[in-house]
């Protein structure tokens, strides 16, 4: 079951930088131009189409209850936080943070750890109320985007995919999702100065 929720009536700016297509070995990169929408209705998925912009609307709590999930994938709007109300409905928010935690949590880490560490990562976790302090599933490295591929609006969602992917596989094989051992030590890093990301891209030149 797809819970749909938001507008896509205005894409985001600088997304029609993402449409160029340029293949990345062992990668997966899908066409922005066709929407969830379309993928939803052409593989025949069971879907709930709601008016609602934030992830914490009423609305959204009741349709959950209503479809008694026992795991949810959650990806939502950036800046949001899913408050406790979801969070303690019964069933676990699996959801794909674009950093390696806990080291990077919070925004934008992908630029971050390209320009320390010249590559970027991908975490699998169970959301909790703090940001991006919940249990680690599974994670994994990723080389920095090459040039001609949009990080924010490809390669960004296109690493989560591809760990979400993994996640899932294994979730079915054994019919549940076991936390690896917890690291406490990490940064909490906020939206990335356009000054910073400039010299992130300028090293794939």
């Amino acid at each position: 079951m797809v819970i749909l929720f938001g507008s896509e009536k205005a894409p985001p700016p600088g997304e029609g930088l993402a449409r160029n297509r340029v293949a990345v070995p062992g990668l997966f990169l899908p066409s922005l131009d066709i929407s969830l929408p379309q993928t939803i209705k052409k593989h025949h998925w069971n879907y709930e189409e709601l008016f609602a912009t934030d992830v914490n609307d009423s609305v959204i709590l009741d349709t959950v209850r209503k479809h008694k999930p026992k795991l949810i994938v959650y990806s939502g709007y950036g800046a949001q936080l899913v408050r406790k109300d979801l969070l303690q409905n019964g069933a676990p928010l699996l959801h794909i943070h674009s950093g390696w935690l806990p080291q990077y949590r919070g925004s934008t880490t992908l630029y971050y750890s390209w320009l320390r560490e010249n590559r970027c990562g991908a975490s699998a976790i169970f959301l909790e109320e703090g940001i991006d302090t919940g249990p680690v599933l599974a994670k994994r490295h990723y080389p920095p985007p090459p040039p001609g591929v949009d990080p924010d609006y490809l390669y960004d969602t296109a690493i989560r995919a591809d760990l979400l992917i993994a996640v899932l596989r294994d979730y079915r094989s054994k019919g549940l999702l076991l936390p690896k051992a917890q690291e406490t030590v990490g940064n909490t890093y906020y939206v990335i100065h356009p000054v910073l990301k400039h010299l992130a891209l300028l090293r794939n030149e």
